[in-house]
């Protein structure tokens, strides 16, 4: 029997992903819930995320008095947030005043939107 260089390649592509999703979910492991959900209700994307978070405090973005919520915010616990490039790097500002730091950070580049998570 022989192997092809594409089967080598297949091969060693589905091992490196499911070494992959296997770190991603270890590294999620230990990771606090959000005490607060910041998102966009414009942005279809962004408005299911926080419908994925239920029970938990949301800040919706949309309203210009909502930019007021999150600067009183406190420091009690991770806020996560599903947002354009924009309303993070505010958030962001907002949020490090209050002693919070960037803990993970990824771009939805389908939605074109930020994953983000500070803690």
């Amino acid at each position: 029997m022989s192997v092809s260089r594409r089967q080598v390649l297949g091969g060693a592509a589905l091992i490196g992903a499911a070494g992959a999703i296997g770190v991603h979910r270890m590294a999620g492991q230990g990771r606090k819930a959000p005490v607060l959900v910041v998102y966009d209700s414009r942005k279809p994307a962004s408005l299911a995320f926080a419908r994925t978070q239920p029970g938990r405090r949301q800040l919706d973005l949309a309203s210009a008095a909502n930019w007021s919520a999150i600067r009183a915010v406190e420091r009690k616990g991770p806020v996560a947030g599903l947002t354009s490039w924009n309303d993070y790097v505010s958030a962001r500002q907002w949020l490090e005043e209050r002693g919070l730091r960037v803990a993970s950070e990824s771009h939805d580049r389908a939605h074109d939107l930020i994953a983000w998570t500070m803690a």
